[in-house]
This record gives structure tokens, sequence and C-alpha cells, in this order.
């Protein structure tokens, strides 16, 4: 089966069944639904799903997007279960039932959480970092220098919010458990997003019994790999046995979420690694049915 993540060409205004139908003429035969689905469109799916002989076969964190407050940050981390802030930890919990609700709701395996970040006195999107990185300056005593100063604030800091991390997981996964919805945790792109390569392995040792996977996201990685924070191929090598899913998509320089094979990626050396059982969702944004539809073709032919 492969799957495509509402995140292409879908806004909440979108047709929905004009949008299911261009799915289903590219060649996909299952869904992800993301953050961004709208709640109306929750309501009309399930008829859809039938019509149009698609399975949802997972729901990204948060979904339905939380209407309780407004958030100032991307809607995928609209509350953080990382949060020193208890009330906004205890939100972020609580909204991550109810998407467990919403997978149980369309009978999906998993549900996909980015697990929130270290919070430094800056701009955790690091523009300085990148700004050398696009300069190509990646080999330069100051973009080292600078890599360096940010993997050590990250350090500094960790704990708190890995304590944080641990209260909400414990919560999560015994009602995950319960539900009999399981979690990928998926791999992150900013240098001081959790999980980096070694907490994977921190937080599998814990949950895994109760139904906790990893989740590889194909950008997310490449992007680590490129800015010189650990490698591609060892975090696949390291927990292939232990992962549910990934996300793939094109990459250009530093950006991703393009159609898989577009850009300077060579997605093709990395699929072996996603051979079934692992769900495999493309996961891009704005990309024109055509890239979709040769995309579609070499992935179902691998």
């Amino acid at each position: 089966m492969l799957a495509i993540s509402t995140s292409w060409n879908y806004q909440p205004q979108s047709d929905l069944k004009a949008w299911l139908s261009s799915v289903k003429d590219l060649g996909f035969d299952g869904l992800e639904i993301n953050y961004s689905f709208s709640r109306e469109h929750l309501k009309e799916l399930p008829a859809l799903l039938k019509q149009f002989k698609l399975k949802v076969v997972s729901i990204h964190n948060f979904c339905p997007l939380p209407d309780d407050a407004p958030s100032p940050r991307h809607a995928s981390n609209y509350y953080r279960i990382s949060a020193l802030d208890e009330e906004e930890r205890q939100k972020a919990v609580l909204w991550t039932k109810k998407t467990i609700d919403t997978a149980q709701q369309f009978d999906a395996q998993v549900v996909v959480i980015h697990a929130g970040t270290v919070e430094l006195d800056e701009d955790e999107r690091f523009p300085k970092f990148f700004q050398l990185y696009r300069e190509g300056k990646k080999d330069s005593k100051e973009f080292k220098e600078e890599r360096e100063r940010i993997l050590h604030q990250r350090k500094l800091y960790i704990s708190g919010h890995l304590e944080a991390l641990n209260r909400s997981f414990e919560e999560i996964m015994h009602y995950a458990e319960k539900n009999k919805i399981k979690i990928g945790l998926e791999s992150r792109y900013y240098p001081t997003e959790i999980p980096n390569f070694e907490e994977v392995d921190y937080f599998l040792n814990q949950f895994y019994k109760q139904g906790m996977f990893y989740w590889h996201d194909v950008g997310h990685a490449e992007i680590n790999e490129r800015l010189g924070i650990y490698s591609h191929k060892k975090i696949l090598e390291k927990y292939q046995d232990k992962m549910i899913g990934v996300h793939l998509h094109g990459m250009d320089g530093r950006y991703d979420h393009k159609a898989p094979f577009m850009g300077d990626f060579d997605l093709g050396k990395y699929l072996q690694y996603f051979k079934a059982p692992v769900i495999k969702v493309v996961e891009t944004h704005q990309s024109l049915p055509e890239e979709m539809k040769e995309a579609v073709c070499k992935l179902i032919c691998y």
C-alpha cells in the first residue's frame, strides 16, 4: 500500500471529493490525515473513503487541530508534549489523546507524533546557521563553531524536556495501548528538536512494549546529514527493525517536501529500508500532479 498525506495540495476549503478523486487517479490507495484537515472534512470522509476504496493508514498529531486557544506555532507543534510549562504539556497530552480517538475512528494503525524541542532564548529555526549552509560554507570554521554552539546549548537544557516527555508519554502510551493504536515517534528537522539520533533509542527502550515505534522522515534525516549532525544511513540501519512508517518526499538544498525523486536528494538509495510492513506515506506540499504521477510509478515499481 502507498499512501499520501493530506499535506499535498489540500486546503480546508478544498472540495474533498475532488481532492480524493485526484489522489485515487494518481495511484494511491491510502491516506495519512494530518493536522491541516478540517473538522468538517473529518465528518465527510467516512462515506467518501468507501466510494473511492481508500484506507486511512495513519493520523498525524494533532487531528483535529486544537481549538481551545490560539497558538503562534506551526500547527504540528500547536502544543508541545515536551513543554516545561505544565499547563501546555497537559493540553498537548489531551489533544494527542483526541488524535488517538481519531485514529480509532478511522481504523488507522498509527499516530505520528512530534516530540517537541529544547527551548532556547533564540530563534529555533537558527537563521544564521542555515544561512551559512545556503552560502555553501558548511566546511567553514564559522559554520562548525555555530553547529557546536547549538548542540552544546541543546545538551545543557535537554534534561527538563526529557522529564516532561517521560510524563507525557506515560499517559499517551497508556491511552494508545488501551485503544490499540501504535505511536510513531518521528525523526525531526531542526537541531534542537527531539528526538535526536540517540534519543530515539532512549524512548523506544522505555515504550516499545506499549506500542511506540520509530517513524522515519527522509527529508529530516537527510538535512541532519547535510548539516553534519548524524548519518542518514546509520539511523536507518539502527532503527529499521523498530520502524513502523516513513514519510517520503524529495529535497533540494535545505528544502524538503518536494515530490519524491525531485531535487538533489537520491531517494532511491534508501528505498531498500522501507519494504513491507513499513507504512509508506508520500508527504509533499505543493507539487504538480504530473510530478506526483511519475513518483508514484517509481515507488510502486520499486
